[in-house]
């Protein structure tokens, strides 16, 4: 056959009708086992794919789902985007992904309208603002939404790290190897992540009967180079360096090194997140890991059950770990 087999070359093969094979590419549950085996090894052997167009009609779904994400030049977010397009894929969804900026209300627009056009059956949202994902429930009334990386709602399901417990793990580490001058460089504060970060470092710190000390700052390198310097420039430093995230961590460890203040002899150092090139780190970094792979999975699995047949909405957190390597010791005496 040189042209591209259809839904009645199927049928045909099968030796069934063409709603027989419908309903067997829409996973009904009224055809039998046998005859769907048949229709299964005919679509294989001819190389068979529906018509998407075709099938959203006689659905009415796109069995698309989009992707909103803010931070996609960090490894987190796209480690997410990652698994759930592997995830939507297995259940025969595609995925559109767009990248937003979410200090510009015209980009975070322009990308839900692009959705919109698009008549998407559902929407995931990673790491954005409150008003942010209001905008998107007013603009795709008729969308599942799922969000990620956010601070929990009772209109959508939700999936998170736990964050708090995170930060406190974080603190909690370096307060047991000695230390009790520790600095923690937030997340954007305007961030549920790094807001919850904090929150777990300053409830260490208080938990411990120690001031907490903490600087604002984003997720960026430069940031964590920058403050890196500033904290080296202190008249008394701090024994030890809590960054909400790896990429801070980095760029404080370089502006240490520059300042000949050793790591971790001088000053112990932890971050979060377990990106792949921590472990490489100059000394290896220790970290709190968040399971990237798992919260993608989690949040494809809610968006189709939601779209299955809508039901509760959930919150789902996992637990981070802590990773122990180089770049934290025990206090010496007299530090």
């Amino acid at each position: 056959m040189n042209r591209k087999a259809n839904i009645y070359d199927v049928a045909k093969l099968a030796d069934v009708s063409h709603q027989t094979v419908s309903r067997v590419l829409n996973n009904h549950p009224s055809v039998k086992p046998a005859t769907r085996e048949k229709v299964e090894s005919a679509i294989s052997e001819l190389k068979y794919r529906p018509n998407q167009a075709a099938r959203q009609l006689v659905t009415s779904q796109s069995r698309m789902i989009g992707i909103l994400i803010g931070g996609s030049e960090l490894y987190g977010p796209w480690a997410m985007l990652n698994a759930m397009e592997r995830e939507a894929r297995l259940a025969g969804y595609s995925v559109i992904s767009i990248s937003v900026l979410p200090d510009s209300t015209q980009s975070w627009r322009e990308a839900i309208e692009q959705l919109r056009n698009l008549d998407i059956d559902g929407v995931i949202t990673i790491a954005l603002a409150n008003k942010i994902i209001k905008e998107v429930e007013k603009s795709l009334a008729t969308a599942t939404i799922v969000i990620v990386d956010t601070e929990p709602s009772k209109k959508f399901d939700a999936v998170n790290i736990e964050n708090f417990i995170g930060g406190k793990l974080a603190t909690e580490h370096l307060i047991q190897l000695g230390h009790k001058a520790i600095v923690h460089l937030t997340g954007p504060t305007d961030g549920y992540e790094g807001e919850q970060r904090c929150k777990g470092y300053e409830a260490a710190m208080v938990e411990a009967k120690l001031k907490p000390d903490v600087i604002e700052g984003d997720w960026s390198i430069e940031t964590g180079y920058r403050i890196g310097c500033e904290i080296a420039a202190r008249k008394v430093r701090p024994t030890a360096i809590f960054t909400s995230n790896d990429h801070q961590a980095l760029g404080a460890i370089k502006a240490l090194n520059e300042k000949k203040i050793r790591v971790p002899q001088d000053m112990s150092i932890i971050g979060f997140d377990n990106i792949p090139e921590s472990a490489y780190f100059s000394p290896a970094l220790t970290t709190v890991h968040q399971d990237f792979d798992e919260l993608g999975k989690l949040a494809v699995e809610r968006m189709l059950i939601q779209l299955k047949e809508a039901t509760t909405h959930d919150s789902i957190t996992i637990t981070p770990k802590l990773v122990v390597r180089e770049s934290t010791q025990q206090l010496k005496v007299g530090k």
